[in-house]
């Protein structure tokens, strides 16, 4: 008797840990861009520059670049992409990359923390689904790749991006 109640507590304790462990790890590979990267933002803080560099998939040499500092057209672009829903995974299948998009954006983005030190973010976007994300203030996991998961609208960047280069507004 002694022996069985031992076994059903075993049991009983791996199956707790279970409940508890597996609603942890999936929560965290669920995230948004706002999460990630606006939210590490305070009052404080001011958006310094944004560089947005078009580079095309088959010729990473020949890039163009856009560089911003009002930061009311920095807000305007992370606008664009406040809303998105990511997943994290272990890496990005570049072969998706080329699909339909000829080129990826790759943005830049630093801040001036309470004007004492400067933090950046690196942002990839590849393409409609697949983003990497840089992160400066963090100690570990620096980079990470995720999968968007709901509707994102790549050609919006592409338009702004455009209007930047001409010198539209």
């Amino acid at each position: 008797m002694k022996k069985r109640t031992k076994t059903i507590l075993g049991v009983v304790a791996v199956i707790v840990i279970a409940a508890i462990v597996i609603p942890m790890y999936i929560s965290r590979q669920h995230t948004t861009f706002r999460a990630e990267v606006t939210d590490h933002m305070s009052m404080l803080d001011t958006l310094d520059i944004l560089i947005i560099k078009k580079i095309p998939t088959t010729d990473p040499y020949v890039e163009e670049e856009v560089t911003i500092k009002d930061p009311q057209e920095i807000r305007k672009m992370l606008k664009l992409a406040k809303d998105i829903e990511l997943r994290r995974v272990k890496q990005i299948d570049i072969s998706e990359r080329s699909e339909g998009t000829p080129y990826y954006y790759d943005w830049q983005l630093l801040t001036k923390k309470e004007d004492r030190f400067t933090e950046g973010f690196g942002i990839t976007f590849y393409n409609e689904h697949a983003v990497s994300i840089y992160s400066g203030y963090k100690t570990r996991d620096k980079l990470e790749n995720y999968e968007i998961t709901n509707d994102f609208n790549l050609s919006e960047v592409e338009r702004l991006f455009t209007n930047l280069k001409e010198g539209k507004k």
